[in-house]
């Protein structure tokens, strides 16, 4: 019994040295010297390219735009392109617009001020001012659309939306003609469908100006400008008649 446990002893030992030499000369080849070298530099190459993987996620806005559904179609591609991300805003603070009214005898001219005008592709402050200060000065059914929806002026777009904490295309024109005993369905193509298709020549302030594909609606102001809720990313602004294929539609009954 004790010669097989001190040969079983030996063999432990030998196996074990011999693993010794295996290793030792493994680590002096050069090419598993190599390998090693190769290994931790491509270790080391990758380690950066994470950390920018992991920053770049960590970077992105938290106020990413939501995907839009089809309860307004204000946004889209034919609204949407790298040059208009680049567009910047004229915003004008408390702008005063005179309105002038007369009973035929006497003539009053009073100041509505607006705390913010938002204007954009090239319209001015002044055009937008004229345009409105005309509209208003008409009075009736029309100067209380567009006062209406102007109150919206520099909310932000929230597709759906009809308040202050945000609303949409068809959403602000639904809000302005309630203003005046015109219900309508927050919805643009249901709005043009109400609404009888007019000529531009016809076009009056108050009048819907609607995307032939119904994806946009926006309110007439005169003067070849429009009051609008653009899309996501966007406030509530003023823009010249859309390039876009657009008709003119008119809700208010005739003569008014």
């Amino acid at each position: 019994m004790p010669r097989p446990l001190a040969s079983t002893a030996v063999a432990g030992s030998a196996v074990l040295t011999r693993t010794a030499v295996l290793r030792a000369e493994r680590a002096a080849d050069p090419r598993h010297v190599r390998r090693a070298v190769n290994a931790k530099r491509a270790a080391l190459l990758l380690a950066p390219a994470l950390a920018v993987t992991s920053s770049l996620t960590l970077a992105l806005p938290a106020n990413a735009a939501p995907a839009t559904s089809s309860h307004d179609q204000s946004r889209d591609s034919s609204m949407t392109t790298a040059a208009d991300d680049a567009q910047s805003f004229t915003v004008a603070r408390d702008v005063e617009v005179p309105v002038v009214q007369t009973d035929g005898m006497t003539t009053t001219t009073t100041v509505v001020s607006y705390p913010t005008i938002v204007t954009k592709y090239g319209v001015t402050t002044q055009q937008a001012e004229d345009a409105i200060s005309a509209v208003l000065s008409a009075g009736g059914k029309r100067a209380t659309i567009v006062s209406t929806a102007l109150q919206y002026m520099g909310d932000p777009y929230v597709e759906g939306g009809a308040s202050h904490a945000g609303i949409d295309c068809s959403g602000l024109t639904m809000v302005a003609y309630a203003a005046v005993g015109i219900p309508l369905v927050h919805y643009v193509p249901s709005q043009d469908a109400v609404a009888t298709t007019i000529p531009e020549s016809e076009a009056q302030p108050g009048d819907l100006v609607v995307f032939d594909n119904e994806d946009h609606v926006g309110i007439f102001l005169g003067d070849g400008i429009v009051l609008q809720a653009p899309h996501p990313g966007d406030p509530v602004d003023i823009v010249p008649v859309y390039p876009n294929a657009h008709h003119f539609a008119r809700l208010l009954p005739a003569g008014e």
